[in-house]
């Protein structure tokens, strides 16, 4: 069986957020019931994620907001133990709504070289303590970037509408000439949510809400012990090799050429994801 080498991979370790932004690309203010995941799920998974791939250049930790999660830096600290197999950065996306934990910036200033934080900036009324933040990284030497998603400059120009999920490419031609186009297909950024992994945070969604099935080689269920690891991984190199999946052909897809919306306009309540 190859060898899997990805590109990128994230982790979601909080359904949950203090932001209810409408467009979430996770959709986060539309679950039901918020999760976080546990350190010994997060252990396991981890262990799974990482027998099956001979390395993945970027791997990030990222929500809902992570920082809410109380066992963030158990997860991290475990997910560093595999710094050998990531060969940039290990991430970490937070939304600049509040001040990082003395002890989560110990692990990032001990660690600059091969861990980065990615703080998101939605603005003074929403990223409230985004200066101090940025002031605080710098002092410390910390490995940061800041994604602008307030004012003229825009980090991808914007963000996307994917709350309708409609059919949109009714012939596999079509859908893989969308998926061409879409920074997540052609990028691999697959998404590992409550110990499964997925194309991206719309294909779990969708599978998640009943639109599309959930099949097996559209999603490897890393917790699963009643498929062995060589299921896994095969399942994982199928994913991995295939241009699109059933989900893609339901949305727009992250493209250049789809119009883009204001970033983070928040809900006044938790609403309907098809609204």
């Amino acid at each position: 069986m190859c060898k899997i080498h990805m590109q990128r991979m994230g982790m979601n370790i909080a359904g949950c957020c203090n932001l209810k932004c409408k467009n979430c690309l996770a959709f986060v203010p539309y679950y039901e019931y918020p999760w976080m995941t546990s350190y010994e799920d997060a252990k396991k998974t981890l262990q799974t994620y990482f027998s099956l791939v001979e390395r993945v250049d970027r791997f990030t930790i990222t929500g809902g907001e992570p920082l809410l999660n109380p066992d963030f830096l158990k997860i991290i600290e475990e997910a560093y133990l595999y710094k050998d197999k990531i060969t940039n950065t290990i991430d970490i996306v937070t939304n600049g709504t509040m001040m990082i934990p003395d002890d989560i910036l110990d692990f990032f200033e001990q660690h600059k070289t091969q861990a980065r934080m990615i703080v998101s900036n939605y603005g003074a009324e929403l990223s409230t303590e985004i200066g101090k933040i940025e002031e605080t990284l710098i002092q410390r030497g910390i490995t940061y970037r800041i994604s602008q998603f307030s004012g003229d400059d825009l980090y991808y120009d914007g963000w996307i509408d994917f709350s309708d999920h409609s059919l949109k490419w009714k012939t596999i031609e079509e859908r893989k000439a969308n998926a061409a186009k879409c920074i997540h297909a052609t990028g691999q950024y697959f998404s590992l949510i409550q110990g499964n992994i997925y194309r991206c945070s719309r294909s779990y969604w969708r599978m998640h809400c009943g639109i599309v099935p959930k099949v097996l080689g559209e999603y490897v269920p890393l917790m699963d012990d009643t498929i062995s690891i060589q299921e896994k991984k095969a399942l994982l190199q199928h994913m991995v090799e295939q241009k699109s999946g059933i989900a893609c052909a339901y949305c727009v897809g992250l493209c250049n050429d789809v119009p883009r919306i204001k970033p983070a306009i928040q809900l006044s309540e938790r609403g309907c994801a098809f609204e």
